[in-house]
C-alpha cells in the first residue's frame, strides 16, 4: 500500500469534466436547454441565442455535488458564444443591502467582462434600471409592489433608501418600470442570452434567505434573462416559512412555489456512483487499496458504499483515510482503517469515547476485563452493548462499529491480528503510529525474511538483552498469519536456538521462560485461526524438530495431549487441536526418545528456559523411576535447586506436591535445601531467593506463594 496525501486536493467542487466522476455531462447539457434556446427569425433561421427567462431551482442535500454542477454549467455557458453568465454566491456578502448591490455589481461586472459589444452596451442600462429601482424610495420594495409583493415585504425593504442613496446614481426622469422595459429591449437586441447562477442559498442566514428570495422574485422576471439558484430544499423551506412545525413547512413550500419555476433534483447516488468517486478519491491521494479479499473486508465497505449520500462524504471521507493510512504505516489493516475513517468523519466526538473506553471494545482486552467476560459467560449474562459503552452516538453508529470490533457481536469473529479489535492495533490508530518501543511491521518482516540462521539467532539474542523481545512477540502475533509461509522454516528455528541459555545455570531473573510460552503459543495458534495455516504450522514443526528443539515442540505436543485426551490422567478430550490425534501419536512417538535423552543427559535443567519436555514424558506416562532418580540426582547443588524452582515454579503458578512428587524425590531435594540454608547460602538474588522459597513451600505441601523469604538462609 502507497499512501502520500495529496496536498493539493481538498474538499472542494470539481471544475472539469475530467473530474466528473459521476457522468452528468447529459444532465448539465439538458439544464443548458432549460436555461438557453436558439433565437430565430421568421424564416426559421438562427440568429442568435436567448434567455428562456426561466427561474430553475437545482436541489439537492448538502455535498451532493451543486456546486460541482453549477461549475460545469458555468464552463458549458461560457463556451457558447452570445452567452454572458454571471455567477451570484449570496454567501460572500451580508446583510440586506450587501446583497442587493452585490447581485447588481456581479450582473454589471459579467456583463462589462463580455466579448460581445452589444453585450458590453447593457453595463449603463443596468445601471439605469438599479438606480431607478431606488429612486422609487423604496429600494426593491418599488420592485417587490410592481411584481405583486406583499406589504410586508414592501415594509422591510423601505428602510433601504436612507442608506443607499448615497451609493446609486442621481435618480433619471424614467420610472422603474420603463427603465425595465428599455433593458429587456437591449437584452432582445443584443441576440445573447444572459443567465444568472445563484450558488450555496442553504448555507446562509435565514433573513438572507429570505432577502435572496424577494430579490430574484423582484427582478426575475426580466425578459431576456434566465436563472438556475442551487439549494438544499429543506433548509430554504425553513428559512423562508412562518410559524411552528407543519404551518412553518407549509408557508415555505407556497413562499417558494411563487419564486422557483421548475425545480430540478439532482439524482442521488447509486452504488456503481459510490464505487466510482471512492475509487477517483483514492487515486486523487495517491492511495492503493487493494481489492477486498475478507469477508471482514467487503462488510465494511460495502457498509461505507451503503451509508455515503453524497460526494462531499466521500471527499472527507478519503481525504482523512489518506492521512491515517499513511501514519498507520502498514501496520493494520486498511479495510479497518477506512472504517475508523468514517467513525471520526461522521462523529468525530466518537474517537475519545472509543480511546476512554476500548478495553471494553477489544477482543483481547485487560485480565480482570477478561476475567468478567468469563464469569459472565458462565453466568450466561450478556456483555455491554454498544449503546452501554458508547452511549447515543455510537448507537448511530452501532453496524460500522460492531464490523470494526467484532467481539460486541460474536466473539468467534474476532479477526486476523492486524484489525484494530486488537488492543495493540487499536493503540497505534489512536497514537497515530506506533507507541514509542513498538516493533515497526517492517522490521519484523525483516527479520522473518532473513535466511541466514547465525546472523538471525545473534539479532534475536540482541533484542532479548535490549528488552525488546516481547514487543516483538507481541507484533509477530498480529502478523504471523500475514507472513510469507517460507519463513517458518527458517524464523522459528532461529527463534529456539536464541532461546537457550548458554550458561548452565540462572543467575538472576529471566523473561526467557515467558517468551517460550508465548512463542510457543503463537506458533500452536496459527492453524487454529485458520486451517489453511495448518502446512506452516507443520512445515515449523518438521523444521524444528531437524534441529533438536526442545522448547517449542513440546509445548505443542503436551496441548495436543490434553486436546485428545491422550495425557496419563485424562478426564477426555478438551478440544482446541490443529492436528488429529494421529498426528499428535506420531509426533509423540517421535519425540519421546529425545526428550527422555535431554533429560537424562541434564541439557532440560542446565539449557531450556522452560521444563515443556519434562512434562511430555511426565504426562505421556512415560516418566517412569530411573529418570525421578537421575533427575533427583541431578539437583545437586544450591545453583541447579535455585534453577530448577524457578522453572517449576515461576510466580503465578502452581503444582501439588503430589505431582512434584512424580518428577523429583520430594523429600530428598527437601533435605537438600535446608542443608544448604543450614550452611549458608551466601548472597542469592533477590528473584532466585523467592523461587526457591515457592518450592521449599510447596515441597511442604503448601500455597507456594504464602510469604517470601528475604534471604534462602532465613
Amino acid at each position: 500500500m502507497n499512501s502520500h496525501p495529496h496536498v493539493t486536493t481538498q474538499d472542494r467542487p470539481i471544475e472539469s469534466e475530467v473530474a466528473d466522476q459521476l457522468d452528468r455531462g447529459p444532465f448539465v447539457a439538458s439544464l443548458v436547454r432549460a436555461l438557453v434556446v436558439e433565437d430565430r427569425n421568421d424564416k426559421g433561421r438562427q440568429i442568435g441565442l436567448r434567455a428562456t427567462g426561466y427561474v430553475v431551482g437545482l436541489t439537492g442535500r448538502w455535498g451532493l455535488g451543486k456546486s460541482s454542477v453549477i461549475n460545469l454549467l458555468a464552463k458549458q455557458l461560457h463556451s457558447m458564444d452570445n452567452v454572458t453568465v454571471a455567477i451570484f454566491n449570496p454567501w460572500l456578502f451580508n446583510g440586506r443591502d450587501e446583497l442587493f448591490v452585490g447581485f447588481f455589481n456581479t450582473l454589471r461586472e459579467a456583463m462589462g467582462n463580455s466579448s460581445a459589444e452589444n453585450v458590453r452596451d447593457l453595463v449603463e442600462s443596468i445601471d439605469r434600471y438599479k438606480s431607478a429601482i431606488n429612486v422609487a424610495g423604496r429600494g426593491v420594495a418599488a420592485v417587490v409592489d410592481l411584481h405583486g409583493g406583499s406589504g410586508a415585504a414592501t415594509a422591510v425593504w423601505s428602510t433601504w433608501w436612507p442608506r443607499l442613496q448615497s451609493i446609486f446614481k442621481k435618480p433619471k426622469s424614467r420610472t422603474t418600470s420603463e427603465e425595465k422595459r428599455s433593458l429587456e429591449n437591449k437584452i432582445k437586441r443584443s441576440k445573447c442570452a444572459i443567465v444568472v447562477l445563484i450558488d450555496e442559498l442553504d448555507r446562509i442566514e435565514d433573513d438572507d434567505v429570505r432577502a435572496v428570495a424577494q430579490l430574484v422574485k423582484a427582478i426575475g422576471d426580466i425578459k431576456g434573462v434566465s436563472y438556475l439558484v442551487a439549494y438544499d430544499h429543506d433548509r430554504v423551506v425553513q428559512a423562508l416559512g412562518r410559524g411552528n412545525a407543519d404551518e412553518r413547512i407549509r408557508s415555505g413550500e407556497h413562499y417558494l412555489e411563487k419564486i422557483i419555476q421548475h425545480p430540478i433534483p439532482l439524482r442521488p447516488l447509486f452504488d456503481e456512483d459510490k464505487r466510482a468517486l471512492l475509487e477517483a478519491a483514492l487515486a486523487d491521494h495517491n492511495v492503493n487499496l487493494a481489492g477486498p479479499s475478507e469477508d471482514s473486508h467487503h462488510a465494511i465497505l460495502e457498509y461505507i458504499i451503503e451509508a455515503i449520500k453524497t460526494p462531499r462524504e466521500v471527499k472527507r471521507l478519503i481525504g482523512s483515510f489518506s492521512v491515517l493510512a499513511s501514519i498507520a504505516l502498514g501496520e493494520v489493516c486498511l479495510y479497518d482503517v477506512l472504517g475508523y475513517c468514517w467513525i471520526l468523519t461522521k462523529s468525530p466526538g466518537l474517537r475519545d469515547k472509543i480511546s476512554a473506553h476500548f478495553d471494553q471494545l477489544v477482543s483481547d482486552p485487560s485480565e480482570a476485563l477478561m476475567f468478567q467476560r468469563a464469569v459472565r459467560s458462565r453466568n450466561n449474562e450478556a456483555d455491554d452493548d454498544v449503546a452501554d459503552i458508547l452511549g447515543e452516538s455510537g448507537t448511530a453508529h452501532h453496524k460500522i462499529i460492531k464490523l470494526l470490533f467484532p467481539h460486541l457481536e460474536n466473539e468467534s469473529k474476532a479477526g486476523e491480528g492486524d484489525r484494530i479489535c486488537w488492543r495493540r492495533n487499536l493503540i497505534r490508530i489512536l497514537y497515530l503510529g506506533n507507541p514509542p518501543g513498538a516493533i515497526r511491521r517492517g522490521e519484523l518482516e525483516d527479520l522473518w525474511s532473513n535466511t541466514d540462521l547465525n546472523l538471525l539467532e545473534v539479532s534475536l539474542r540482541i533484542m532479548i538483552r535490549k528488552g525488546k523481545f516481547s514487543t516483538l512477540l507481541d507484533r509477530l502475533d498480529d502478523l504471523v498469519h500475514l507472513l510469507p509461509e517460507k519463513g517458518h522454516t527458517t524464523f522459528w528455528v532461529a527463534l529456539s536456538r536464541a532461546l537457550h541459555r548458554n550458561s548452565d545455570w540462572l543467575t538472576g531473573p529471566e523473561a526467557n521462560r515467558t517468551f517460550a510460552d508465548d512463542a510457543a503459543a503463537i506458533l500452536g495458534r496459527l492453524g487454529r485461526r485458520n486451517p489453511a495455516q495448518k502446512r506452516s504450522l507443520l512445515a515449523a514443526i518438521d523444521a524444528l524438530v531437524r534441529i533438536g528443539d526442545l522448547i517449542l515442540v513440546p509445548t505443542i505436543v503436551r496441548q495436543h495431549l490434553f486436546a485428545h485426551g491422550l495425557n496419563k490422567d485424562s478426564d477426555g478430550p478438551r478440544g482446541g487441536d490443529v492436528l488429529n490425534v494421529q498426528e499428535t501419536q506420531d509426533l509423540l512417538a517421535r519425540e519421546l526418545p529425545r526428550y527422555r535423552t535431554s533429560v537424562l543427559d541434564g541439557t532440560a535443567l542446565r539449557r531450556l528456559p522452560n521444563l515443556e519436555a519434562v512434562f511430555v514424558i511426565v504426562n505421556s506416562g512415560y516418566w517412569d523411576c530411573n529418570m525421578r532418580l537421575n533427575f533427583t540426582s541431578q539437583l545437586d547443588t544450591l545453583d541447579a535447586i535455585l534453577t530448577f524452582a524457578a522453572l517449576i515454579v515461576p510466580p503465578g503458578s502452581f503444582i501439588p506436591l503430589f505431582e512434584l512428587n512424580k518428577v523429583i524425590d520430594a523429600s530428598i531435594v527437601r533435605e537438600r535445601i535446608e542443608i544448604f540454608a543450614t550452611n549458608g547460602t551466601g548472597s542469592i538474588d533477590p528473584w532466585l531467593s523467592e523461587s526457591l522459597n515457592r518450592l521449599r513451600n510447596t515441597l511442604d505441601g503448601k500455597d507456594p506463594h504464602t510469604r517470601l523469604l528475604r534471604g534462602a538462609s532465613s
